[in-house]
């Protein structure tokens, strides 16, 4: 099953627990990058980080919008310039609309030319280039809504 455009890598309709984790030990995740490069690196992250599972991948923050529509994810990693609706306009409209997803912003630029922007997104920002495994897990961390 996807939703206009959008591929999903699984079709368990996730949502378990309060973030979207799956069996409340895997945390679920959609990638959102127009370039193909990007999403098969991160997806390789994934793989590689325990805990961690790819939920499903868009090219737009369009689509990414239409995929949390359908499916729970609790973790969105999404580039910052895209065709469309990009990523920055993206993760504050999820934010929004989602507020228990966390979102990270992935870009090649550096923090400083974004920070304004970022800030206003209620997103997290890492540089691609500076992307693997233990930033994921602190990003994630970092990120999560207390519970409590």
């Amino acid at each position: 099953m996807t939703a206009r455009g959008v591929a999903s890598t699984t079709d368990t309709g996730l949502g378990h627990g309060d973030h979207g984790e799956v069996d409340g030990d895997q945390v679920s995740v959609l990638v959102v990058d127009d370039g193909a490069t990007f999403r098969r690196a991160a997806a390789a992250v994934l793989a590689a980080t325990e805990g961690f599972v790819l939920a499903g991948v868009a090219t737009s923050g369009e689509e990414a919008v239409t995929y949390l529509e359908q499916r729970r994810v609790a973790l969105v990693l999404m580039d910052v310039r895209m065709p469309g609706m990009g990523g920055i306009r993206a993760a504050g409209e999820i934010r929004r609309r989602f507020p228990g997803v966390v979102v990270v912003l992935l870009s090649m630029y550096r923090t400083h030319e974004l920070s304004v922007a970022v800030a206003s997104s209620d997103a997290q920002f890492c540089r691609k280039d500076q992307f693997g495994p233990e930033q994921l897990e602190k990003l994630w961390h970092d990120g999560r809504p207390s519970r409590g």
